[in-house]
């Protein structure tokens, strides 16, 4: 595949030129231009001027500029930053037209390497008599817990890994074939499936706990104590709550780590659908998914928490790039 070289050495400038990665957000704050601006350099559609070049070459040549509230004047810089500022404008003067680059996923839910895929979902704990296999009228998936965020990714799955073989299934009935070199994604309320967790599960900084103010639902509890759970609603809304909380979690899989093991889970039904709608919506999938490819880290768990607004018949999805709605993240 082949990228513009200078969008490529812009995007890496970001991520690490000074030793950490930056939000095209805070970047476009220092450089004093749009998002939008800093977003279509890096993919190539728009080539800035030599002013703007040397701009970067000025913010990347010092760590100093990250507490500085504007750029800093190159008459400022010691002789070793003023050095390394030429040299990065030499560098990025002199990108030549194209360069290969490895091509990324292009979806937070598509796998490359054409593997298994398992949902593995709670149960209902007072299932209707339809779910029983005896009924003769049984539909089987009526035992699934969240099942509006289950269709969602199912379908969604299917149309990113046509080739894989996507199936979901309950955790109690699971076998070896299911969790062995699949990427594996735990749907639903943590609680619910407490008999398979504890034997996959890393130690998370964010945990699912029984909170007595909260009846058929488990908070999140976060590594310093502070606590998440829903929020009521004002009386004459027709909801009992105006926001949950989801979480959506990703690291290599215990199982193997040639894998993936995926989490999205809520409170409620609402605050596990939003955490899949985050990733799903195509109003705003694009930008998530920038998000999380920013902060996760592929070689460890990485997570968020997330504020789900709820309406009786809206469902209004989280945006992670609004410090409203983004409750707490890791690494």
């Amino acid at each position: 595949m082949s990228e513009s070289a200078l969008a490529v050495s812009l995007r890496r400038l970001r991520e690490g030129g000074l030793g950490r990665t930056l939000t095209q957000k805070r970047l476009s704050e220092h450089l004093g231009v749009s998002t939008g601006l800093i977003s279509s350099w890096e993919a190539g559609k728009a080539t800035p001027p030599r002013s703007r070049l040397e701009d970067y070459a000025t913010f990347f040549a010092t760590s100093r500029s990250l507490d500085a509230s504007r750029l800093l004047s190159p008459d400022a810089f010691t002789d070793e930053e003023a050095a390394r500022r030429e040299e990065l404008l030499r560098e990025l003067l002199d990108a030549p037209d194209e360069v290969e680059v490895a091509p990324e996923p292009r979806d937070f839910w598509e796998f490359p390497d054409g593997a298994p895929v398992r949902i593995v979902c709670g149960a209902l704990n007072d299932p209707p008599a339809m779910a029983d296999p005896r009924d003769r009228n049984v539909v089987r998936v009526a035992a699934f817990a969240d099942l509006d965020a289950l269709v969602e990714l199912f379908a969604h799955l299917r149309k990113c890994n046509p080739e894989s073989d996507v199936r979901f299934l309950l955790a109690n009935d699971l076998e070896d074939d299911d969790i062995t070199s699949t990427h594996l994604v735990l749907l639903g309320n943590l609680a619910r499936m407490q008999s398979v967790i504890p034997t996959w599960l890393p130690k998370l900084p964010v945990r699912q706990v029984v909170d007595e103010n909260v009846i058929d639902g488990e908070v999140f509890v976060v590594e310093d104590g502070r606590r998440f759970g829903p929020v009521p609603a004002p009386e004459g809304a027709g909801t009992e709550f105006s926001e949950d909380v989801g979480f959506l979690a990703r690291m290599p899989s215990p199982l193997d780590q040639k894998r993936t093991l995926t989490i999205c889970s809520g409170v409620f039904t609402r605050g596990v659908y939003g955490a899949v709608r985050s990733t799903t919506d195509l109003r705003v999938a694009a930008a998530n998914t920038e998000y999380l490819q920013e902060h996760f880290d592929t070689d460890r768990p990485s997570g968020v928490l997330m504020r789900v607004l709820v309406a009786l018949n809206l469902n209004p999805t989280p945006r992670l790039d609004d410090d409203r709605v983004l409750l707490f993240s890791f690494p």
